[in-house]
């Protein structure tokens, strides 16, 4: 087992499983926790990203499948996707309409991304993957779904972005409404930081 990444919430390895070549996510212990309640919430975290990352893989949406979950070891078993991260390459307009429907699948399977920007994006033989739902919900409330988007919005260019919510738009079925809600969102931080100023 060989560590590849490491996060404030979990450490990746890279390993084989049934001779296949998979990353395991590891939940790390939370010192500043007590014992019971740690173990607890990374247990429940570990099972909600699995139920996440399963539901996902069978309405569609370019992920990581599923092989196995240790919710007792804090541990998720999913396969390996052999790619570059979204953020070290150039981006083109074909990329940003596959990743506007990968997220257009997702919140119409009911699930928010929560950290959807160009390092959670794999680009792998031509298609675009999605992967860490360590932050991730079943949810469709609009404002979180808005959030997906402003986030990936402040990720990327003016052009990029545009492609990305056209393609968005062809898929989501109240895209509009989720596009207000974002610039709504948008005018409350801009709101925000000018009174700190």
């Amino acid at each position: 087992m060989k560590l590849v990444g490491e996060g404030a919430e979990a450490r990746i390895y890279e390993s084989k499983l049934w001779g296949e070549k998979v990353l395991i996510k590891k939940r790390i212990k939370k010192n500043y926790r007590v014992k019971e309640l740690d173990d607890k919430i990374r247990r429940e975290r570990t099972k909600k990203e699995a139920r996440i990352l399963s539901s996902l893989f069978i309405s569609g949406v370019n992920c990581p499948e599923l092989r196995f979950c240790d919710p007792d070891d804090f541990s998720i078993f999913f396969t390996f996707i052999n790619g570059r991260l979204a953020r070290s390459l150039k981006l083109e307009k074909d990329f940003f309409k596959k990743t506007g429907k990968q997220l257009a699948l997702m919140h119409e399977s009911g699930v928010v991304h929560g950290d959807f920007t160009t390092s959670n994006l794999i680009v792998s033989k031509g298609n675009v993957y999605v992967i860490d739902f360590g932050l991730s919900e079943f949810s469709s409330v609009l404002e979180e779904q808005a959030t997906d988007l402003l986030l990936f919005k402040k990720s990327v260019d003016a052009k990029g972005f545009k492609a990305f919510a056209g393609a968005y738009s062809k898929i989501k079925k109240n895209a509009s409404s989720v596009v207000k809600k974002m610039n709504e969102i948008e005018k409350r931080g801009r709101y925000v930081a000018r009174k700190m100023v």
